[in-house]
């Protein structure tokens, strides 16, 4: 049976400046973002207000970036959001929400 690998042993650092905002442009544009300024334009009374969606929406977007940025940190460890998961709540759940991650979203 292989030992496993020991908390010690640092990942590589691959991925550079211009590999994050590429993989964040792929991000924001298969998410729909050629559907969805049609669809709030038609929703809100003005331009103002849109774009007043369009803030807010990226605000929550960078808290929610900047705390995974600080698990990230705090937990350097391959696995997606699974390792903070694990750590927060127990292998369990984090089995549960690995796999409603991959059949789900």
């Amino acid at each position: 049976m292989p030992e496993t690998a020991s908390h010690d042993e640092r990942l590589p650092r691959t991925l550079g400046l211009w590999s994050g905002v590429a993989i964040l442009v792929g991000i924001t544009i298969g998410s729909g973002i050629f559907r969805v300024p049609a669809q709030i334009a038609t929703t809100l009374p003005s331009p103002v207000a849109a774009l007043a969606v369009w803030v807010l929406g990226g605000l929550v977007t960078l808290t929610g970036a900047l705390a995974i940025a600080e698990l990230a940190a705090m937990y350097p460890r391959s696995g997606g959001v699974l390792p903070y998961l694990h750590e927060s709540w127990g292998a369990f759940p984090a089995f549960l929400a690995g796999w409603a991650e991959l059949t789900v979203i």
